[in-house]
């Protein structure tokens, strides 16, 4: 799936970061409890500061043409009712995988402002991947 324009790329944002909250909140049991519920409203957070950027930088660049990304290219297969290993290795794999995304986004932005949120969300994540290792 081709994010040929600006506000695909945020909505593709948008949609990872709310399907990597549901995964933590489902996932947050046994060992992984607190780091994944800790995980879980990290995400809600960030989906919010996705949506704020959307209402406040983009309305007449949301058709800006964006060429390179796949998001193909950044889709991590989720099973929040493996064993916890497993739900260890697939919140490494999200967590690596966002911020890969957040950083070839960034270098394709329009806005300056968003290209710093991108920025900081990729330091966000490593931060994050490293919590889980």
């Amino acid at each position: 799936m081709e994010l040929g324009t600006f506000g695909a790329v945020l909505k593709f944002a948008l949609e990872m970061e709310t399907r990597a909250a549901a995964f933590y909140e489902a996932g947050a049991r046994g060992g992984l409890a607190e780091r994944f519920g800790d995980l879980a409203r990290g995400s809600r957070k960030r989906v919010r500061r996705l949506e704020q950027a959307r209402r406040e930088l983009v309305n007449e660049m949301i058709l800006e043409s964006i060429a390179g990304l796949d998001g193909e290219v950044y889709q991590v297969e989720l099973d929040a009712e493996a064993e916890e290993a497993e739900r260890l290795h697939q919140a490494r794999m999200l967590e690596e995988t966002a911020t890969r995304f957040y950083r070839d986004a960034a270098a394709k932005m329009p806005i300056r402002e968003v290209v710093r949120l991108f920025e900081r969300l990729a330091r966000e994540n490593e931060k994050r991947r490293a919590r889980l290792q």
